[in-house]
């Protein structure tokens, strides 16, 4: 280890002076990425930065009764970068339901099977042979071709497979008469300046890392089958009644709650054309995916607010369920509340998609303008995984993180929400939130840093490695930096990135640019160390009209220092320090308060979402109260 330690600094040392500041951990490949002036430690892309994209016309035909997909790819493929390729990496994501598929996710034997038949391809008009193809899970490799750098590949793929009946992983069957879709179309992976191709496979766990492109999308369905998915729907006259048509418009220009689809509406049959089958055609631009909806029985939701005041443009929110789910009801408001929350108080960014769908699904699973929930049945929950999935829209998507490799880039921040927006969503729910996963699990042998690859984390420590504790550490990083800080810096680098990929140390670098603060010990503590929140009253004085309390930090984890103190009159006073007590690393810290004199009953240490992993030492009482 003392070994690895050394290599790492001489490493740090060939990119210069400025990175030997940062004190971080580097890995080999940030270094060549430094090296290369790819990245840079300004917080801002590298003088050489650069990043591949595709652009995709998708065509596909899905049979509800059989749960064909079949269909067409065209994809034109950008190499920029400075690399000649000689093989082309293609996700196949459906084959996570392939027999011989490697998978870390239960799957039914019943929805076992072939996985994607690729029924031709070709690459810049040549056809590419089976022989050319090696297929391992959910990795295509295409060999046998060159893509010069700063050249266009283009792709043409006839593929087929049938969709999950049972086993919802993201994607499959709901019920009898509708299904989410996602994942479904063959696409070239990321190409990027860190690690080259992303070789992770898909394995049902992990989440997924894509290029930005823009997309055209045409699905056929039956035509009593209506469909909702990333992007804007191009031809909505020639799908929709006269009427659905009207309240979908009345629903994009107003702030109110309009039912666009009721569930008299689907008994009547006068939602869509009654044709033999109808053709609905998306299009969305610079988005990393698409997904959409297909459903002949779900009711609509919807409504739509201003997201940037400058521009007067607004985002459609929907919600789409079933109408016996009853507790879908509140959810198009939620959506719209989170919607406005991100555009006007935390980021503060204009919303940047043109609607947000949350359909009644089997899972809590987000994508680009669409999200797959639950119908949880503890309101708290559909409040909770609505702020959540929704948030997802600024991480990965917005800002493409590499899910796959750090998805705590994306969840840290989406599990904030749950605790940060939760009141302005709906008061009247009770909010106790829960942080005994982190409790549980910080300092045992299933524990790790933050900064651990996600294919790694298995058991206790995936939920609380990749998700609470960064949304925690974030947290208590807003306290210490301040609302206007934080959320200044935090803007800065969704401005820096917006549309790009980003890593950790990107994100490091942004924050401690744009705040102005010094955080490479905070960065060690919470994402490279196995942090361990465990702070105790270690002694108490009091003398007059002061007092002084003593704080000892047992599990190094520099954890936020929130006092309630209970006097003999039965009034009570509150202290709170940020974690920036704990910089310097001293293990101690008193803190002292005034008194008036007054005698102190009882002191406990820890707040909301101070967690904890022993709390039976975080009470003081004296001998009187005894």
């Amino acid at each position: 280890m003392i070994k690895n330690v050394w290599l790492i600094a001489s490493l740090v040392g060939l990119c210069g002076a400025d990175l030997l500041a940062q004190h971080l951990p580097v890995d080999r490949a940030m270094t060549r990425a430094y090296q290369r002036e790819t990245r840079s430690d300004s917080g801002l892309p590298g003088k050489y930065y650069w990043q591949n994209r595709g652009d995709y016309q998708i065509d596909v035909r899905f049979d509800p009764e059989s749960r064909l997909i079949e269909g067409t790819v065209h994809i034109d493929y950008v190499n920029n970068s400075p690399d000649t390729l000689k093989r082309l990496l293609i996700k196949l994501y459906p084959n996570v339901y392939r027999a011989d598929a490697m998978r870390n996710t239960v799957i039914a034997s019943d929805d076992l099977g072939e996985g994607v038949e690729i029924r031709s391809i070709t690459v810049s008009g040549r056809a590419v042979e089976s022989s050319q193809r090696a297929v391992r899970g959910t990795n295509m490799t295409v060999k046998g071709v060159t893509v010069l750098p700063q050249t266009h590949a283009t792709l043409e793929v006839a593929y087929r497979y049938y969709l999950n009946k049972g086993s919802f992983t993201r994607t499959g069957q709901i019920d009898e008469g509708s299904f989410f879709i996602a994942y479904f179309f063959p696409r070239i992976t990321v190409y990027d300046d860190v690690d080259g191709w992303n070789e992770y496979p898909y394995m049902g766990k992990e989440e997924f890392y894509n290029d930005y492109g823009n997309f055209k999308l045409s699905v056929t369905v039956p035509g009593d089958y209506c469909v909702w998915a990333t992007g804007d729907l191009k031809n909505t006259a020639e799908v929709y009644t006269p009427e659905v048509i009207k309240r979908i418009t009345q629903a994009e220009t107003h702030d109110g709650i309009v039912d666009v689809i009721t569930a008299a509406d689907i008994t009547n049959g006068t939602v869509t054309r009654r044709n033999p089958t109808n053709t609905w055609r998306f299009e969305a631009n610079e988005v990393p995916d698409v997904a959409f909806a297909v459903s002949r029985n779900y009711v609509w939701k919807s409504s739509s607010l201003v997201v940037d005041s400058a521009s007067g443009r607004r985002t459609r929110v929907d919600a789409v369920y079933h109408p016996g789910h009853t507790v879908y009801v509140p959810v198009v408001a939620y959506t719209r509340k989170v919607v406005e929350l991100i555009s006007h108080d935390f980021p503060g960014i204009p919303f940047p998609y043109p609607h947000m769908t949350i359909v009644d699904g089997l899972d809590a699973m987000e994508y680009p303008m669409m999200v797959n929930n639950l119908p949880f049945e503890d309101p708290k929950d559909v409040i909770e995984f609505t702020a959540h999935e929704v948030f997802h829209s600024i991480f990965p998507f917005y800002v493409g993180t590499n899910e796959t490799k750090y998805s705590f880039m994306d969840e840290g921040w989406a599990t904030l929400t749950e605790f940060m927006f939760h009141s302005q969503i709906d008061s009247t729910v009770a909010l106790d939130y829960d942080v005994s996963p982190v409790n549980d699990n910080a300092g045992s042998a299933e524990d790790m840093p933050v900064m651990t690859p996600t294919a790694q984390l298995y058991g206790k420590a995936r939920y609380a490695d990749k998700d609470l504790k960064p949304a925690l550490a974030l947290y208590y990083l807003k306290e210490m930096l301040g609302d206007a800080v934080f959320v200044k810096a935090m803007r800065q680098y969704i401005a820096a990135w917006a549309g790009k990929h980003p890593t950790p140390y990107d994100f490091f670098n942004s924050m401690r640019v744009h705040s102005g603060v010094s955080l490479d010990w905070y960065w060690n503590k919470w994402w490279f160390e196995k942090a361990v929140p465990d702070l105790a009253i270690a002694g108490v004085r009091q003398r007059g009209k002061a007092c002084s309390v003593t704080i000892h930090n047992t599990g190094g984890a520099p954890v936020p220092i929130h006092l309630t103190i209970v006097f003999e009159d039965g009034t009570r006073q509150t202290l709170a320090r940020s974690a920036m007590v704990w910089k310097d690393g001293n293990p101690d810290v008193v803190v002292s308060l005034a008194t008036s004199k007054r005698k102190i009953m009882e002191i406990t240490l820890g707040g909301s979402y101070d967690a904890d992993t022993r709390p039976a030492d975080n009470v003081w009482r004296s001998k009187q109260s005894h």
